[in-house]
């Protein structure tokens, strides 16, 4: 983009003020170049972080050789995909446009570059937005500062809201794109999401940072604490959720709902023993009832009763409300998602950086305690739990509790051999350190 193309000052202000949140990259409007064109050595390209830049310089190094991302494509042409793909009827999962729309950048052919491939598989671009506008002048600091950038079609993945967005579009999916009961009957893996885990799995992954947070880095794109980055996360995630289940996504199929919006293992258990046992959340529903999939619910729960009791209680009931309604109508669980919606915002609206500063404590307190009112029974409420626990207990920097961390982790390695009181029993250790040891009667986990 030449000097006299680049966006006016004002431009750049308005789109600040509005608050206005980009297309995604997969819709923006751009032509997306290709991962090459980031590949040079004087760019992205580099072996080695490079000094005296502002960015690393080996982003594109680290991106193949440690970067999952990079090899999102490829999972296509693996023989599980091919055995997905045959009992989905396709002809290939690799062509595909429900596999390649979280599988790869996948922009329509108009706007693909002359370095563009499809098999690069989730790139620069993905994420990023397409550079056709600013991949020629994003370097040319301090002339073209982040905000042009931004306004030439950059994505701001350094907000923590974007942020957000941008990954539950494919690790929770959107009304477009969805992993539906049906694609995970024919093999796909369960989805597991937490904003700030997973950031940092992916940021250091295989211990090479994709990008550094320093004081250059903060002054030009801000940051978020990683307290604040779970609280926005866990709250985009249950919004999302609940925001799904009034969309057509919900009961597209006239018989039953879309089932995945359910806890996996309220049915895929055991049927040698009887597991049931009600969670308190459930608001008294009994046996034979799928429960919905609230990990993300429960932590909002928990959320909301360290910063804002009031809405806590509210949580608590709306949550209550939505297992009764699923046992009635699919009206219904949709009249109880949307007024537990509200609840979420009034939540959110009340998390920001500085009422969070200095909380991680009582967070961890009201996570530990919800799990001693017995609401971690289910593997995927407890998959949460330790995803916070784990963020917090290294955000408080106490060594004791870091050393619990990997035992905690090892018992829930296995969600099919998971132990509900076991995890009960260590949470309550990381709040009483005297409290040590599992209940001899440890059953399989309970719904």
């Amino acid at each position: 983009m030449s000097k006299t193309n680049r966006p006016s000052l004002a431009a750049v202000a308005a789109l600040i003020v509005s608050g206005a949140q980009a297309q995604l990259p997969q819709d923006d409007a751009y032509v997306h170049m290709g991962v090459a064109t980031c590949a040079a050595s004087q760019c992205h390209g580099s072996a080695i972080p490079r000094d005296g830049s502002n960015v690393l310089q080996n982003e594109y190094v680290t991106w193949t050789q440690d970067d999952p991302h990079a090899g999102a494509y490829d999972t296509l042409t693996s023989d599980q995909s091919r055995r997905i793909a045959a009992r989905l009827g396709l002809a290939s999962a690799s062509n595909a446009r429900i596999c390649l729309d979280c599988h790869a950048d996948n922009v329509p052919p108009a706007r693909r570059g002359e370095r563009f491939h499809l098999s690069d598989g989730v790139g620069c671009e993905s994420c990023h937005g397409g550079a056709e506008n600013w991949l020629a002048t994003h370097y040319d600091t301090p002339a073209v500062d982040h905000q042009a950038n931004v306004a030439a079609g950059l994505y701001r993945t350094e907000d923590v809201n974007a942020r957000v967005e941008l990954c539950l579009s494919c690790h929770l999916g959107t009304r477009n794109k969805y992993a539906t009961h049906r694609i995970m009957a024919a093999g796909h893996p369960r989805l597991a999401f937490e904003l700030d885990t997973f950031n940092e799995l992916w940021r250091t992954a295989g211990r090479q940072p994709h990008y550094r947070v320093d004081n250059d880095y903060r002054e030009r794109k801000g940051g978020s604490s990683h307290v604040y980055t779970w609280a926005v996360g866990v709250l985009a995630d249950a919004r999302r959720r609940l925001a799904l289940i009034q969309s057509p996504v919900f009961d597209d199929n006239d018989i039953f709902p879309e089932l995945s919006f359910y806890d996996c293992h309220a049915c895929h258990r055991s049927m040698k023993t009887v597991q049931w046992r009600p969670l308190p959340r459930h608001g008294g529903v009994g046996p034979g009832e799928p429960f919905l999939h609230d990990g993300t619910l429960v932590m909002a729960m928990a959320m909301a009763r360290a910063i804002s009791p009031q809405n806590g209680e509210a949580m608590q009931a709306g949550l209550a409300a939505l297992h009764r309604a699923s046992a009635e109508s699919v009206a219904a669980i949709r009249a109880a998602a949307a007024k537990l919606d509200g609840t979420l915002a009034d939540v959110r609206r009340q998390v920001t950086m500085d009422r969070l500063r200095g909380r991680e404590l009582p967070l961890l307190r009201e996570i530990l305690a919800t799990g001693a009112e017995g609401d971690y029974l289910d593997y995927i409420s407890a998959e949460q739990a330790f995803m916070a626990v784990q963020m917090l207990v290294i955000a408080i920097d106490d060594p004791y509790l870091e050393d619990q961390l990997d035992r905690i982790a090892d018992a829930l390695n296995d969600d099919e051999r998971y132990r509900p009181a076991q995890f009960a029993a260590m949470l309550a250790s990381l709040a009483e350190p005297e409290m040590t040891g599992t209940d001899e009667a440890d059953e399989p986990q309970n719904q």
